[in-house]
């Protein structure tokens, strides 16, 4: 467990660093799999007929049986495709693993013809850092901050108990409405 007293008072990028390397140095597999048994129980997840979710890389908590079981309830799944050049994101439909490449910063994505969906029912937001809020602390780009800004369904996160610690929020800031750990589900300030 991972100690909050730790953390207060450090910025958002020392914040980030520790929450990176506590991520890479813990064995996840188990809590993952009550983070996706909570997740799957939710009123959102069973009312959600398409879902936004990213594309885990190698130290988040894995999306990838996520989107398996999305895929199979019939759910459509999309998946963040950034312009790193105008600093947008949109979300494109993903059907397969085969229509995936690496993009320019290594993370994967679509390829090929996007089907665009901004409004999904339920929206899986990743991050580094969380509040008991809803708050959260990503990679600094500040993509799901503008994304959410105009978002209007359901934002969940899925997070360790390790990862929480208190953040500060800027006026740019956007909670979510519920995060998920292995312990217990917080319910965020988002409106």
């Amino acid at each position: 467990m991972y100690n909050m007293d730790e953390v207060v008072g450090m910025d958002k990028k020392s914040m980030r660093q520790e929450k990176l390397k506590f991520l890479k140095e813990t064995a996840k597999y188990k809590q993952e799999v009550l983070l996706m048994r909570k997740l799957f129980q939710l009123d959102a997840w069973h009312k959600a007929s398409s879902i936004g979710i990213t594309l885990s890389m190698t130290h988040e908590i894995n999306t990838y049986e996520i989107i398996k079981f999305a895929l199979v309830q019939g759910k459509s799944v999309y998946v963040p495709h950034c312009d790193y050049h105008q600093k947008t994101m949109d979300f494109v439909k993903f059907s397969s693993i085969d229509e995936l490449q690496e993009d320019e910063k290594g993370i994967l994505m679509v390829t090929g013809a996007r089907d665009i969906n901004n409004e999904m029912d339920l929206l899986i937001v990743p991050g580094v850092v969380f509040d008991l809020k809803g708050y959260r602390i990503g990679y600094g780009g500040g993509y799901y901050d503008r994304f959410l800004a105009d978002y209007k369904g359901t934002a969940v996160s899925l997070a360790l108990e390790g990862q929480l610690a208190e953040i500060a929020p800027e006026s740019f800031d956007e909670p979510v409405h519920q995060i998920i750990t292995e312990q217990r589900i917080l319910t965020g300030v988002r409106l």
